[in-house]
């Protein structure tokens, strides 16, 4: 996939402690991008919003449920329910994506 221009390290929960400090996968190429606002209520609402990304990566890699990523020293939690894999011409996988929010 074109444009993913940032690199992650995705983190799952450690088994003992909850916390998450387990190495995933430690360079994930990827791209975050804004999450739309439009429709969005209160301006209150709207800077929650404007705090959250998209996170964009190859196909080839399957995120874990439960994981953490981090983009640049800023850390990000993946949005439960927010996985989609979105097709390409002949119904082929060509990239995926979740949402994030802030930690």
């Amino acid at each position: 996939m074109f444009g993913l221009n940032a690199t992650a390290v995705v983190y799952t929960p450690n088994g003992t402690t909850g916390a998450y400090t387990v190495v995933a996968k430690a360079a994930l190429v990827c791209r975050l991008a804004n999450v739309r606002q439009e429709g969005k209520g209160a301006a209150e609402e709207r800077d929650v919003v404007a705090q959250n990304r998209r996170l964009l990566w190859d196909e080839a890699y399957v995120m874990p449920s439960n994981a953490q990523i981090e983009v640049g020293g800023v850390r990000w939690n993946v949005v439960p329910n927010s996985y989609a894999a979105m097709t390409g011409l002949g119904s082929e996988v060509a990239y995926r994506r979740c949402d994030l929010a802030v930690v």
